[in-house]
């Protein structure tokens, strides 16, 4: 027997005290946790006595409830905009060289560039040019002096790839900020991202926050192409699309709008009429209004600069405040940094008495008349003050929250949503419970009736096999599916077969004569390779899982690890400890096996 048998008894008794305190964080916030404390990681934490460790175990989508996603990422939309970017520079290059040109564009819902260079121009200095300082571009056709470029695939798959890692960034900063413990946001496929929000008690309300693209821009109103809807007859308008006209004074005297109210149904066909006569250089949009006595949606048209006078990229706080001369209103004041507040001072100084339309995911808030130049760098966004007071609120936090967190580089679109019950989840926690409680019990049964004395000791060792996987998943906070329960079941088998194999070598052993000493020496010694190689293979099936396998598949891969690396040590060093200590008080003559 191995003399430093106490000092084994004091490393597992040390293990197991470890466990301990790693698992009661979850005990306490399962089984002692109030709601409050429950929906707040922060108030859990300072519930928790101050040496333990706010770390825990989290149960998963299928276990607690919750909302599940597969969201797609318009990576063309990111595309057109890293090009429009790419525009914006080569028109100030090309000013700056004296290139001069009659047509720099990025055609409507196109991801090339149509550049026109005056006759005479200099082509060999333009070429040069691109090769220098614009060499993520290539030339795709020439005609003359018209050129069409395009992005170089790789830049281009490049920006796909960043616009997808980036909206999963901006979503996990969302969901922190809303408060949903432990959710599961992941890559699926090229553009598509799996988002799990366990626990959500308003789905529709996560789902529209989530979602929310929270692009903002700020756009001058073009108010003379306008005019060019004079021409329409009223009888070719979809029904119920309702024209007005209004006048006010512009920075050089008096201007005459007109626009349309247009019913939500008939959006895509008033984007076809007066899509044409807008021109390549702005854009149609479109702001929710009520019209009295009409329940329907309505949408009031706009026509913008297409080129964004500043965007949300240079805000740095968004805050709610409540309208003081109506106390159900709210709205949302935003602040820019340094520099976004010098833009923003200089478009409204460079457009006075002009109309300014905010505009957020590509529809108008407003559009309010700029008086003078606005310095201090700060804006609002109104929400009105029509309906549920509390509802304004909700809506206003969260387009903050979002506002704070950062715009989604590309929009994204629901392409599978599935929403799991409490009470599903309550019967998945419970039925998988049953199923441990009932496996390990037979397992328990079976080793007792067969192996008796020994079969109490590998008794012993699987017990605490489970209280360590748990422990484990507590200390990395990992989360518990239903197939993770799965994967505890399955390790429970494993631990049980791996003292089989050393109780039938130690069998062997007797059965040719062998004290009982020396054929626990002699069982463990040559089962020992045997649960290894077994041990390994399996481990490294689940290590594959893992790296590739996603949702219920990573969850079981993560409890068959942490079951294996807990099975090694209890199956092995444990139940070895057990019999040491219990022949180094009195010679054994027999063994209960």
């Amino acid at each position: 027997m191995d003399r430093n048998w106490y000092t084994r008894f004091l490393v597992v008794g040390g293990v197991i005290a470890l466990a301990a305190y790693a698992l009661y964080p979850s005990y306490h916030f399962y089984f002692q946790a109030t709601e409050e404390e429950r929906a707040s990681h922060e108030k859990f934490c300072d519930g928790l006595p101050s040496v333990f460790m706010c770390k825990k175990f989290s149960l998963g989508l299928d276990l607690q409830g919750g909302v599940h996603l597969v969201m797609g990422v318009g990576v063309e939309k990111a595309v057109e905009q890293r090009v429009d970017r790419v525009v914006d520079s080569l028109r100030d290059s090309l000013k700056e060289k004296s290139l001069a040109f009659t047509r720099l564009a990025r055609p409507r819902n196109e991801t090339h560039i149509e550049l026109s260079l005056v006759e005479g121009a200099n082509i060999s200095d333009f070429t040069l040019l691109l090769k220098r300082d614009f060499s993520i571009l290539e030339i795709k056709r020439r005609e003359g002096n018209t050129f069409k470029l395009a992005l170089l695939e790789p830049e281009a798959e490049f920006v796909r790839t960043t616009a997808v890692d980036q909206t999963i960034k901006t979503i996990r900063n969302r969901a922190d900020k809303f408060g949903v413990a432990e959710p599961t946001i992941a890559r699926r496929g090229t553009s598509n991202i799996l988002i799990q929000l366990p626990g959500v008690k308003d789905p529709k309300r996560a789902i529209s926050m989530i979602g929310k693209t929270a692009q903002l821009e700020f756009k001058i109103v073009q108010e003379a192409p306008t005019q060019a809807f004079d021409g329409i007859d009223a009888g070719t308008l979809p029904e119920g699309v309702v024209r007005r006209d209004a006048s006010f004074d512009g920075p050089k005297g008096p201007l005459r709008e007109v626009y349309f109210e247009v019913p939500e149904q008939h959006r895509e066909a008033m984007i076809g009429i007066l899509e044409p006569m807008v021109g390549e250089q702005n854009e149609l949009a479109f702001e929710d209004i009520t019209r009295e006595g009409v329940s329907e949606t309505l949408l009031r048209t706009y026509v913008l600069n297409s080129v964004p006078g500043i965007t949300g990229d240079y805000l740095t706080n968004a805050q709610v405040q409540q309208n003081p001369d109506i106390p159900s209103d709210y709205y949302v004041t935003m602040t820019f940094d340094a520099k976004g507040a010098n833009i923003f001072a200089k478009l409204t100084e460079d457009n006075a008495r002009r109309r300014m339309a905010i505009v957020l995911d590509s529809k108008v808030n407003s559009a309010p008349r700029i008086e003078g130049r606005i310095a201090g760098g700060s804006a609002r966004i109104t929400l009105g003050g029509v309906g549920n007071a509390r509802e304004i609120y909700e809506q206003a936090n969260d387009l903050a929250l979002v506002l704070k967190a950062g715009a989604l580089p590309a929009p994204v679109e629901i392409r599978e949503k599935r929403q799991v019950g409490k009470t599903l989840g309550k019967q998945s926690v419970e039925r998988g419970t049953w199923a441990i409680l009932v496996g390990t019990i037979l397992v328990i049964l079976f080793m007792f009736m067969y192996y008796r004395g020994s079969g109490v000791i590998a008794n012993v060792a699987l017990t605490l096999n489970v209280v360590l996987v748990l422990a484990l998943l507590a200390v990395f906070e990992a989360t518990l599916t239903l197939p993770g329960m799965a994967g505890i079941v399955l390790t429970i088998g494993m631990a049980v077969d791996a003292n089989v194999i050393i109780f039938e070598r130690i069998r062997e052993e007797l059965s040719i004569g062998k004290t009982p000493r020396a054929a626990i020496e002699s069982g463990y010694a040559k089962a020992f390779s045997t649960i290894v190689d077994a041990n390994v293979t399996t481990f490294i099936a689940g290590v594959v899982l893992m790296q590739y396998g996603s949702g219920p598949v990573r969850g079981f891969a993560v409890t068959l690890i942490a079951g294996i690396l807990c099975s090694m040590f209890t199956a092995i060093y444990v139940t070895r400890l057990i019999y040491d200590f219990f022949s180094s008080r009195r010679r054994l003559e027999t063994l209960s096996i």
